[in-house]
């Protein structure tokens, strides 16, 4: 299997050097900084290039899109009708129409392409999901989410200033750049009704909304907050689901889910820690099984869409 990766910041540097321990190597990298293109080569023993055109002349079988958000689309586009597979980092992009097409240009070639979401593949929502499936807690009404991290320790050897992620004309933003709508709805189905505010605190050099909230009303009736930033000091990720039996609840720092049932009146403690590259890996996997035939894409491109509207709209509440 021949593999580009476009985009050579962390995120794509991981996806190649997750694949290369699958026994899959990157043969080609493409970013326009000469840099990390060197940086590439030298790791990875792959080819750096600056163009994605040269990248597809010899017929890679996958693409990863890792490059900045508001890139995603157009490249997608081009590495599928160029006959490439796709793994295409989150979010699937910055606006709809083009997602849209790329939907149709991905169903029409047959092509497997999934949008990356790497904490559905995370022991803690793989087992809030069964336990959720299973009923455990009864009918669900609420959930409570809270993540967060400060954007300067992200990638505290870069200037984070320059990132794509602070920056409105790279796609950045906190709205954009959670993971959280996209899990809620894998755990708890479509989302029917939507309120958000969105703002720039202005605690950091940044042009992009760094705090969001948003209120949900799902489709079966469920009610939810999510708060969202790039401020928490500490890094935070928490989910509270309420049912009328129970409650799960999920601490990403402490790596512990608790389950709690009215009917013994105890909660129950899984220890749900793992290397954070672990999730990536079974990603990895998953895509490698979806080329193959074997699988069905996690999240495909339309359930990407999905999430992507709900994005924008806690977006438009900045805007």
């Amino acid at each position: 299997m021949s593999v580009i990766v476009v985009g050579l910041g962390s995120i794509g540097i991981r996806h190649a050097e997750i694949f290369g321990q699958l026994g899959i190597e990157v043969e080609t990298g493409v970013d326009p900084d000469p840099d990390r293109r060197r940086a590439f080569e030298v790791h990875l023993g792959g080819v750096g290039v600056d163009c994605l055109d040269e990248a597809l002349t010899s017929g890679p079988s996958l693409a990863i899109i890792a490059s900045p958000n508001r890139f995603h689309i157009e490249q997608a586009i081009r590495s599928a009708e160029a006959g490439c597979h796709l793994l295409i980092e989150k979010p699937l992009g910055t606006e709809l129409k083009g997602a849209v097409r790329l939907a149709e240009v991905v169903e029409s070639l047959g092509l497997f392409a999934h949008v990356g979401s790497n904490f559905k593949f995370h022991t803690a929502l793989i087992r809030m999901k069964e336990l959720l499936e299973q009923k455990s807690i009864g009918r669900v009404t609420g959930v409570q989410v809270l993540a967060g991290q400060w954007l300067p320790g992200w990638h505290p050897h870069e200037d984070y200033r320059q990132g794509y992620s602070a920056r409105a004309d790279l796609g950045g933003g906190i709205a954009l750049d959670t993971h959280e709508l996209d899990c809620l709805t894998w755990l708890l189905g479509p989302v029917e009704e939507l309120a958000s505010f969105a703002t720039r605190s202005g605690s950091l050099e940044v042009d992009t909304e760094d705090v969001a909230c948003a209120c949900l009303r799902f489709s079966n009736g469920i009610l939810g907050t999510v708060h969202v930033d790039y401020i928490q000091r500490d890094y935070r990720r928490r989910y509270h689901i309420s049912g009328d039996e129970g409650t799960i609840e999920w601490d990403f720092g402490t790596g512990l889910l608790t389950v709690y049932s009215a009917e013994t009146g105890e909660a129950r403690v899984e220890n749900v820690h793992e290397e954070l590259n672990e999730m990536y890996v079974r990603q990895a996997r998953h895509v490698l099984a979806g080329v193959a035939g074997n699988e069905d894409p996690v999240t495909p491109i339309r359930q990407a869409i999905s999430v992507l509207d709900l994005q924008l709209r806690v977006r438009a509440s900045y805007a």
